[in-house]
């Protein structure tokens, strides 16, 4: 993550519609759904850490996600 977003209150690098996106992709993917919990940390909506097990999943998530027509990643920093 770049140190735009790190410093900022919230995640500027994924749009609520990529990470709606990326969200139902990962409830649809074999083995355990990420908690809510863990993806409000990964947001920016709270503090706290995520195991990686379960970071890996919300990235590759996101990452199919970012592959769909119409998704952008995007930075309000920048």
């Amino acid at each position: 993550m770049c140190s735009a977003c790190e410093g900022a209150d919230e995640q500027a690098g994924i749009s609520p519609i990529l990470a709606a996106r990326a969200r139902r992709i990962e409830a649809r993917m074999p083995g355990p759904k990420v908690p809510d919990q863990y993806w409000d940390i990964l947001l920016g909506h709270a503090g706290g850490s995520v195991p990686w097990p379960e970071t890996r999943r919300m990235l590759t998530a996101l990452d199919q996600a970012e592959q769909r027509p119409g998704a952008a990643l995007r930075c309000d920093a920048a």
